[in-house]
């Protein structure tokens, strides 16, 4: 009985600390719809629980019932209990949608992968008078292919692998659970990571730290590739500190994986190389280099056939993405942002795996382990420090490959500080990090990562809207939403940000004159944007229409019009919020004819 109040309230503190930290749960499992948004009633369980059992208890069973507990709790078992929590509130926020230009990217390029090739033809674009036609045709997230009437997606091609390998053997919606997955992957290879430096007590420090990062609690529920990046280069770090040859090989196959993801991180695998060199590991490296170089091969072969050049991806030449202006403002943002979000520790962290003080380790090894971590943290800040500054705290992604080492070097020094006065000082270790982690949930609540908004799931909701008042042939012009539209709707769209300011009302009326039906879908926040662009120009650039739609997305502020270029008056649907749309991952739809 009284372990039973014992684990009441364990289970109503963990219920109350995810109301707190998502800003409330609800699910449905059948007819059962469960849903809690206060956390003050499972915390008062949890309390009257917790007396209860000590009532029960008294101080002899309880301090056995502890000893029992803490003999069951093994760094290893509490690692993978992290990393299954650690999925399931991934799986449980996923936004099972795509609408920003990066998860449209990913997706589509998911999909056309599956059907065989990713030019996607705009022979329309010959057709059309108005200048610069192809680019006007392309949706964020796409580029113009070298030399012909087509576009392809500019996101590198190991993410969308992946989703399309997990759609071809599941469905649609086993395409999303990749993020949610690699983050669990992110956590489990830190630990694993402690563990082969010799302290399992190590790992899950630097799992449980990775694990409450706001920046990674940020990304692992987006269709984004920043957290299966650092998944596969920690799980290449991990093997390549191995003593085989097959560990070679699996930290190459890794790293290669990772590559697909992020080309731009390739000198990570060059770091990883020159650690089996420093280490007199001939054989291994020789593993580690050929299974890498798929990976590279196929980049380039895949740029090349796109874009025109090996070194040339959707995103431009490498020379017009990172410039050495750039570097005083994008590290100022990284650490401003990271000590706002993780606290100095961190750089102290890496200090201590750079020096690899003796008390740490008595294997030379695994000093040398520690420096590898070291390194790689820099390489990472060298790669992304000439990269544009962004305006946003959560653009720390770029930078996660570097977390597991982070963290595992502020785990680090907190046991360096305090592990050797014994027993209290171990205890004061514990005490700290998870105060570290308890820090790290906190900031996540107060930037509001977690919201019960309708968040990328609205672009698929605007997009069944607008199918539903459209013709099949029409054409919308967007941008934003060029790309959900065609992928959700199966409508043709037309950037109007890159359509000539002289162009409005001639590109209506030839697109008129030509049975595509001309349309504008366009947010709020928008309009004073197109008005600039257009009205000195054009009868349509106030848009004095009656809108034929106007969606408010639920918790989300401003709305979204959809006006009919051939009617200046009528009704206007205004559907209310959706709070719960299903179905939560919807299909997508035939793609436009373009």
């Amino acid at each position: 009985m009284r372990r039973a109040f014992a684990v009441l309230a364990v289970l109503a503190s963990i219920w109350g600390g995810f109301v707190w930290l998502l800003d409330g749960i609800a699910f449905s499992i059948g007819r059962l719809h469960v849903s809690s948004s206060d956390s003050t009633r499972p915390l008062i369980v949890a309390a009257a629980a917790a007396i209860v059992y000590l009532a029960l208890a008294g101080p002899k069973a309880a301090r056995q019932d502890a000893q029992r507990l803490h003999r069951a709790l093994t760094p290893q078992r509490v690692a993978l209990l992290l990393t299954s929590i650690v999925v399931a509130v991934g799986l449980a926020n996923n936004s099972w949608a795509v609408g920003g230009s990066d998860s449209y990217s990913y997706a589509s390029q998911m999909d056309l992968w599956l059907r065989g090739g990713l030019k996607v033809p705009v022979t329309m674009a010959r057709e059309v008078p108005w200048p610069d036609a192809l680019a006007t045709f392309t949706p964020f997230g796409y580029a113009a292919v070298a030399r012909e009437a087509a576009i392809a997606p500019i996101t590198p091609p190991g993410l969308p692998l992946l989703m399309a390998a997990f759609k071809s053997i599941g469905s649609h919606a086993a395409a999303f659970v990749v993020v949610p997955l690699t983050g669990g992957l992110l956590v489990w290879s830190t630990f694993l990571i402690g563990r082969r430096l010799g302290s399992d007590r190590l790992g899950l420090a630097g799992a449980w730290l990775v694990a409450t990062s706001p920046t990674f609690l940020m990304m692992f529920k987006s269709q984004m590739s920043d957290v299966p990046a650092a998944a596969f280069w920690t799980l290449a770090t991990c093997w390549i500190l191995g003593t085989t040859v097959s560990s070679a090989v699996a930290a190459g196959l890794a790293a290669s994986l990772a590559i697909l993801i992020r080309p731009n991180l390739l000198p990570l695998a060059a770091v990883l190389a020159g650690w089996t060199i420093l280490a007199a590991q001939r054989q291994r490296l020789a593993a580690f280099a050929v299974a890498t170089l798929p990976a590279c091969v196929a980049v380039a072969a895949i740029n090349n056939h796109l874009f025109g050049s090996p070194l040339t991806s959707g995103y431009g030449e490498l020379s017009s993405l990172f410039a050495a202006e750039n570097v005083g403002d994008t590290i100022t943002s990284y650490l401003r942002w990271l000590v706002e979000t993780q606290t100095p520790l961190v750089f102290a962290g890496i200090a201590i795996l750079a020096i690899a003080p003796a008390r740490l380790s008595s294997s030379a090894r695994d000093r040398s382990a520690m420096r590898l971590l070291a390194w790689l943290t820099v390489t990472t800040w060298v790669v992304y420090a000439a990269y544009p500054a962004f305006d946003a705290w959560w653009f720390l992604r770029f930078l996660l490959p570097s977390w597991p080492a982070m963290f595992i070097g502020t785990a680090a020094l907190i046991m360096w500080l305090f592990d050797h006065r014994g027993a209290r000082g171990r205890l004061s270790t514990a005490v700290v990090l998870i105060a570290l982690g308890a820090y790290g949930l906190v900031v996540t609540a107060q930037r509001h990562v977690f919201t019960k908004d309708e968040g990328e799931r609205r672009y698929a909701t605007i997009a069944h809207l607008v199918a539903a008042q459209t013709e099949p042939s029409a054409m919308i012009l967007a941008s934003i939403h060029a790309g959900s539209l065609r992928y959700y709707a199966g409508r043709a769209t037309l950037r109007f940000d890159l359509l000539d300011s002289s162009w409005l009302d001639r590109a209506a009326a030839w697109l008129n004159e030509h049975g595509r039906h001309p349309y504008v879908l366009i947010e709020d926040w928008e309009m004073p944007l197109f008005k600039e662009r257009f009205a000195a120009a054009n009868t349509f650039g106030e848009l004095r229409l009656a809108p034929v739609l106007a969606y408010k997305a639920y918790r989300i502020p401003g709305r979204v019009y959809l006006f009919d270029l051939r009617r200046a008056d009528g009704p206007t649907l205004e559907p209310p919020s959706i709070r719960d749309p299903q179905p939560r991952c919807p299909a997508p739809a035939d793609p436009p004819a373009l």
